[in-house]
């Protein structure tokens, strides 16, 4: 019984290679029966020309086109047939147009997948020459072995399969009948054994988990024995205070865990954890290497990014009008984990699959929230500026496109018309410059 899955798993790898090679021997066995079909038929083409074409004029002729015709219905896998005179013009050939012909400078030659065609070629009269392009190995040739191989091995790996769902259910009712015949079989008046509790003077208590493992000391001779109660000694408040205890709780064990203090000085300088406590945004430092990351994501799935840069006058971080305004801009967003702290008073957010139009909607759409949230702090006007930036087909990274979206800011804040500016690049124009650098 032990030996039972080793057999069945040898018998299983020889049956399978059987199967895997089963459809390879009958593909191969096709691709020689084509071939020796095809180089009969090309023998008898071949043999018609020397007896039909004697001059140029005759590869035209109404006898040698019938001659091709009859071969042409004979022979399924015949796909072209060229005449050529000596100088490697064609004189004729059918079919007159076919994706197996290519021109070359040596003129017409045929182009053809490997390994699945042959090309026969043969001097007939006058220095012309006969050329034939056959098929020798047909998909329905080799469609038919693969599928029957598939099909075979599919049905032997679901025999595995029950046989070893029918093993798995077999094994618990072989182990129930075990435990029936055998003389130790439970019964009715069986009780579990209970196992015996160890006091608290067992042998496991006299060793010091913290200290070396002696055994618990023999009372002395003038020592009470432990079963018998030892007599009341008053012991002086004085003396009671300057001697420890005589049984004293061991000291525990030291915290697995480091505290503030346990760690060098200014270990914990800069920014702590992913975002900003107080507007809820990423730190700036982390802009960059996110960035970068996205525009690489981007350009792998051949989509657009966007990238925001807002401001607003007259508040920095730290101040509540601060706080309003950049909670506003990265909630308005649905990536709450691509919007970053952007200068004293500034955000940035990362704006993914999204092209330069699309966010300038959203960003007109901001600006009126922005507009209604804080018209009653500034009676001015809300002095916040966009600008924008998108990737546009083009592979840039983090450096130009925050560049570009600082330029579109500035130029929000000089223009002084809606307070929105986006940069819209021109990727043939970046393609070119690149290939001028």
């Amino acid at each position: 019984m032990k030996r039972e899955p080793l057999l069945i798993a040898i018998c299983s790898f020889v049956v399978i290679g059987a199967l895997v090679a089963w459809p390879v021997l009958r593909v191969a066995k096709a691709l020689d029966s084509g071939e020796e079909a095809a180089r009969a038929s090309f023998s008898e083409l071949r043999r018609g020309a020397l007896n039909t074409i004697q001059s140029p004029e005759d590869s035209v002729g109404g006898v040698w086109r019938a001659k091709v015709a009859d071969a042409w219905a004979a022979q399924p896998n015949l796909l072209a047939v060229v005449i050529r005179d000596p100088d490697g013009e064609v004189l004729y050939a059918r079919p007159g147009s076919s994706p197996y012909y290519a021109r070359s400078d040596e003129g017409l030659v045929f182009e053809r997948p490997e390994g699945t065609t042959t090309r026969f070629s043969g001097p007939i009269s006058a220095g012309m020459s006969v050329e034939a392009l056959y098929v020798t190995l047909t998909q329905e040739a080799a469609f038919y072995p693969i599928r029957d191989g598939a099909v075979a091995l599919a049905s032997l790996l679901a025999l595995l399969v029950a046989w070893l769902l029918a093993a798995a259910n077999a094994k618990p009712e072989a182990t129930n009948k075990s435990l029936r015949e055998s003389p130790e079989a439970v019964t009715d008046d069986w009780e579990p054994s209970i196992p015996e509790l160890i006091p608290p003077e067992s042998s496991l208590y006299a060793e010091d988990p913290f200290g070396d493992s002696t055994s618990s000391p023999e009372p002395a001779a003038d020592e009470p024995a432990a079963d018998e109660p030892a007599a009341y000694e008053p012991v002086a408040e004085d003396a009671a205070a300057d001697e420890p205890t005589a049984r004293t709780a061991p000291p525990g064990p030291k915290s697995a865990f480091i505290g503030q203090n346990d760690l060098p000085e200014g270990c914990l300088e800069g920014p702590r954890g992913l975002f900003d406590a107080e507007t809820g945004l990423g730190w700036e430092a982390y802009l960059r290497e996110r960035l970068s990351a996205e525009l690489k994501r981007s350009a792998s799935f051949e989509q657009d990014l966007s990238l925001l840069i807002a401001s607003i006058d007259g508040a920095e971080r730290g101040d509540e009008e601060f706080n309003l305004f950049a909670s506003s801009v990265r909630d308005y967003f649905t990536f709450k984990d691509m919007a970053f702290l952007f200068g004293d008073n500034g955000a940035a957010l990362i704006l993914p699959n999204m092209d330069v139009d699309h966010a300038l909607r959203m960003c007109g759409e901001l600006m009126k929230k922005l507009s209604a949230s804080m018209a009653v702090r500034r009676a001015g006007g809300t002095g916040v500026y966009m600008g924008l930036s998108s990737r546009a087909g083009r592979l840039v990274d983090a450096d130009r496109i925050i560049g570009e979206s600082m330029a579109a800011l500035s130029k929000a804040r000089s223009d002084g018309q809606g307070g929105i500016m986006a940069f819209r690049p021109d990727p043939e124009k970046f393609r070119a410059y690149l290939a001028g650098q």
